[in-house]
């Protein structure tokens, strides 16, 4: 009966260790040494070729990222799918071919459509451009006089090979 008695009480004692610090906390601090044995196995230098290293950087957000709240709008779309699948993976509902096609879509950015003035940087328009070009015209400047070079190199080409009669 004694035995009994302390082992009821072993058992809430942990359950109480483990509601007083909070699950959460408690989950955390696993996943923490889990994540500290798994590293202490990995050799001290790392290289380029580190995977786990690589996705860890890419995945911090820095402050002085200009495209920081274009992944996180883009982290927050995503995570709102997963859970909408999730739910209706719960539900049991088979899918369609048409469904599973136009889930596939929406992984891919939508691209403007038509005709856009050409950049230095062959960066194309958003899907929302409204198709008025708003710069200062320095581009356009930039492309015209690299078109004159050329046909003033090609022209020069060509008469120093003419042959002269």
């Amino acid at each position: 009966k004694q035995w009994y008695q302390r082992r009821v009480r072993g058992k809430k004692l942990e359950k109480f260790v483990l509601y007083s610090k909070g699950l959460v906390q408690h989950k955390e601090a696993v996943a923490k040494k889990a994540d500290a044995s798994y590293e202490m196995t990995k050799p001290m230098a790392r290289y380029a070729e580190d995977d786990d290293y690589n996705s860890l950087m890419r995945s911090k957000t820095r402050e002085e990222d200009p495209m920081a709240k274009f992944t996180e709008k883009k982290k927050k779309k995503k995570s709102k799918k997963s859970k909408k699948k999730k739910k209706k993976n719960k539900k049991k509902k088979k899918y369609s071919e048409s469904e599973s096609d136009s889930s596939s879509s929406d992984s891919e950015p939508e691209e403007y459509k038509g005709p856009a003035p050409p950049n230095r940087f062959g960066i194309l328009p958003g899907p929302k451009w409204d198709g008025v070009d708003r710069s200062n015209g320095y581009e356009k400047l930039l492309f015209m006089k690299q078109a004159e070079k050329l046909a003033m190199k090609q022209e020069q080409y060509k008469y120093s090979t003419a042959y002269d009669m």
